[in-house]
């Protein structure tokens, strides 16, 4: 978890990657937990919706994950927190952590916005390529907090995802 705070991300992200990591952010099974009067089920599969389920496992972040699988040659996506920080944080070098790091809290951040506009506001998005989109400008945005020492292998990373999304 030190990895994350220690990422050049805004604080607030760095706060909502720590409630995943103790499951403490608003799912529909926490929120029940506080008599919460909707469904447990999530709004886009009907599955139980738990943390790992809204940023690891809903139909929509698969598809996203599949997408960051496909340009960064992964060989398979997380499907849960604890396997994301062991396979994709903890055994990677310092310098590509950083920027992995920093790409992926970019990708949990879009998905949680994205999750609670569909909850709260009844926003649909057309296509699952929105989420994408989405993903790769946030963390344009987001480009300025890198520490210069990371800025190359970031731009490139981020040209690489721009590239493959279109």
């Amino acid at each position: 978890m030190m990895t994350v705070w220690g990422c050049d991300i805004p604080l607030k992200v760095k706060i909502f990657i720590w409630m995943l990591a103790h499951d403490r952010i608003q799912s529909a099974v926490q929120l029940k937990k506080k008599k919460w009067s909707r469904s447990e089920t999530c709004s886009t599969c009907d599955k139980i919706e738990t943390s790992d389920h809204i940023i690891f496992q809903c139909p929509i972040v698969v598809f996203l994950l599949s997408f960051l699988r496909y340009t960064f040659g992964w060989s398979k996506s997380p499907t849960s927190y604890e396997e994301f920080l062991l396979e994709f944080v903890d055994n990677r070098r310092r310098k590509i952590q950083k920027v992995l790091l920093f790409i992926c809290a970019g990708a949990m951040w879009t998905i949680w916005k994205t999750c609670n506009d569909l909850v709260f506001n009844k926003k649909v998005i057309s296509t699952p390529m929105v989420v994408v989109y989405k993903t790769v400008m946030l963390i344009k945005t987001w480009r300025p907090l890198m520490m210069p020492k990371f800025s190359a292998m970031t731009d490139d990373k981020i040209n690489l995802m721009s590239v493959n999304a279109h």
